[in-house]
């Protein structure tokens, strides 16, 4: 396959200011608010869940780690970093593949981990609320360390920083 162009390089060093946006604002991004319940609707419902109208979203994990679409900057990026191999020097070759390695297997667990917890509450077995919570903390682990392997890529490929993702 050919060497990638400076464009396609570019998606990676993008995809790593996704990563950094989705770390630096976690709780944001994956808590979804719906409101609050109103003193008349909550003499309405029946409570058997709570009246909590925050709820995590691990899933919102997936779509900034390039494992929800094909329009993310990191969907297979994996396959766009081994056409890159060519443009490591020799000696940090064998940095470059075990970057790379360890980068599509942070990545799934990432993925894995954020589905995972999102199948974690109260509506499945053993399930809670704390469940999810300790997933989500999981995932974020699994994330940092994804960051970590993606940053070595961009290191060792010298492709320029790409501007903070908003």
């Amino acid at each position: 396959a050919a060497v990638p162009t400076s464009t396609e390089l570019a998606r990676i060093a993008e995809g790593l200011a996704r990563i950094d946006y989705l770390l630096d604002n976690w709780d944001q991004i994956t808590t979804v608010c719906k409101g609050m319940p109103d003193a008349v609707e909550e003499k309405q419902v029946a409570t058997t869940t709570g009246v909590q109208r925050c709820t995590k979203s691990p899933l919102r994990v997936q779509q900034f780690i390039g494992a929800s679409s094909t329009l993310d900057p990191l969907f297979k990026a994996d396959k766009l970093m081994i056409r890159a191999q060519a443009l490591v020097p020799d000696a940090d070759a064998e940095a470059y593949t075990d970057a790379v390695d360890l980068y599509i297997t942070k990545q799934q667990i990432s993925s894995t981990m954020a589905y995972t917890s999102s199948w974690s509450g109260i509506e499945n077995p053993n399930g809670s609320v704390e469940q999810i919570e300790d997933n989500l903390r999981e995932a974020k682990k699994e994330v940092t360390e994804t960051r970590q392997t993606l940053k070595t890529v961009v290191d060792l490929l010298k492709i320029p920083a790409a501007p903070p993702y908003m």
